[in-house]
């Protein structure tokens, strides 16, 4: 949903006075870009007052994690939408290095605390880490692209084929409904996890109503979100918002519980306008994608974990020597 009005602003990060902005790095894969990454970039844009965001290319996250789920190009993508980044850097080292922070003019860079680790094991925080300048940020708990990933095989393996778009598509549709005016608002109106299941079909959402409603926040071209919309866009929701544009994208529009349209309203106004977003991806591509790849995926998990568990272990037995 649009509506005229200005977006609005913050103040200046913590108000400082500095003659020089305080430029902050965080890199990453960003495979499956979710609520996490955006909470971890919000975290370290708070910290300075310019972020910059560093993301590793599909040949880097290959060798060191296994396949991505997500292109390079698909991720710039998704990452250069989150509203607290400044501005990206393609194709970012793995191994994040005084170098990178110097090249990009960089104060320190920030990291959520969770273990992140080469092929070969190392930490790849631990020049900038020796050099002081790492800061760490909270990890989100209770997502990760390992569980997306789960998530989505658990699809693959129920063989559902329901389709709906992916965060890519999202972005893509967002991004063109905000260019339809001169001073965008946009409403973004979330369904409730029951009745996404009604018309998606049965491991339909792949995130649950709270999930959704962070990562949709996190979008630069959303300003507001309804959580828990009607599924049909009623009189009074126009009215009490004042929405002036009612978009849809160019998928299927299922029809209501008693087979009404659920547009009928903002039709029937002259304020209803299909917006084609340009992008082709769709959840079932990304599922093919990991169906391609799923012994690959299956094992990057098992590896993953294991590495973990090999630096947890060792972390411990440091501690209790000394003690």
């Amino acid at each position: 949903m649009l509506r005229n009005g200005a977006a609005g602003g913050g103040p200046a990060a913590g108000g400082r006075a500095a003659a020089r902005p305080v430029r902050v790095w965080c890199d990453g894969c960003y495979d499956m870009v979710h609520y996490g990454h955006s909470n971890q970039l919000r975290q370290a844009r708070a910290m300075g007052d310019y972020l910059i965001v560093g993301v590793h290319t599909d040949e880097e996250i290959a060798k060191h994690k296994g396949p991505p789920v997500f292109t390079q190009e698909e991720r710039y993508k998704m990452v250069q939408a989150i509203k607290w980044v400044d501005e990206i850097a393609p194709g970012a080292p793995y191994v994040t290095t005084l170098e990178t922070l110097d090249k990009y003019n960089c104060d320190f860079c920030v990291h959520g605390d969770d273990i992140t680790l080469t092929i070969d094991g190392k930490d790849t925080y631990e020049e900038v880490k020796a050099a002081g300048r790492y800061r760490e940020c909270k990890r989100t708990q209770g997502v990760s692209t390992t569980d997306l990933v789960g998530r989505m095989l658990l699809m693959t393996k129920a063989h559902h084929s329901n389709i709906c778009s992916t965060d890519i598509g999202h972005v893509d549709f967002l991004e063109k409904v905000h260019q339809l005016a001169e001073k965008p608002y946009i409403i973004a109106g979330l369904h409730f996890d029951q009745e996404v299941n009604r018309y998606k079909g049965k491991n339909y959402p792949i995130m649950n109503i709270h999930e959704r409603t962070l990562s949709v926040l996190a979008c630069r071209y959303v300003s507001e979100v309804v959580i828990g919309a009607p599924y049909a866009v009623t009189a009074d929701l126009l009215d009490h918002f004042r929405v002036t544009l009612v978009c849809h994208g160019m998928t299927e529009v299922v029809p209501d519980k008693d087979g009404s349209d659920p547009y009928e309203e903002p039709k029937r106004r002259g304020i209803f306008q299909l917006v084609d977003s340009g992008s082709n991806l769709t959840t079932d591509l990304i599922v093919q994608r990991i169906i391609k790849n799923r012994l690959e995926f299956e094992a990057r998990n098992q590896k993953k974990e294991a590495k973990e568990l090999a630096v947890l272990e060792a972390m411990r037995r440091l501690e209790e020597e000394k003690h």
